[in-house]
């Protein structure tokens, strides 16, 4: 081999090596985004899945309008073996204004209640999920 074709070589060896540096480091950045994407989904699930929990008991009347905030003042936590993940979720239920402002003090014939949910995770999520909802008194429910 002359030298020339041995510095052409190290030139091809150095070019190669950097792509695949760049590409893999784009795949590794690829895959902690689909990660995050996913741990918010599965957060948002969950909060969708107390509020719909929620739902469905003053649907039934399993309980009534008054005990969404006995009922629904508690922690969870679940654990997801399938995506690695385990998720504390911080359910509030108060009574509040039409807005959704909590009251200061509590209120005999308040007809609003809003139910919070804080979903935080292990690793996954950046942020915690929070979502709410707002629950009117009405006579198909008390």
């Amino acid at each position: 081999m002359h030298l020339m074709e041995m510095i052409l070589v190290m030139f091809a060896v150095v070019f190669f090596t950097s792509i695949a540096l760049i590409y893999n480091r784009g795949a590794w950045s690829q895959k902690e985004n689909l990660y995050n994407a996913n741990s918010f989904v599965q957060a948002t699930i969950l909060a969708h899945s107390v509020l719909d929990e929620v739902d469905a008991k003053l649907l039934s009347k399993q309980i009534t309008f008054d005990g969404i905030i006995s009922n629904f003042n508690t922690e969870r936590v679940v654990n997801l073996a399938h995506v690695g993940e385990t998720y504390r979720l911080t359910i509030r239920a108060v009574q509040a204004d039409s807005t959704g402002v909590a009251l200061g003090s509590a209120n005999p014939g308040n007809i609003y209640t809003k139910v919070s949910i804080q979903v935080s995770a292990s690793a996954g999520l950046k942020r915690p999920v929070n979502m709410s909802r707002i629950y009117l008194k009405t006579h198909l429910n008390s």
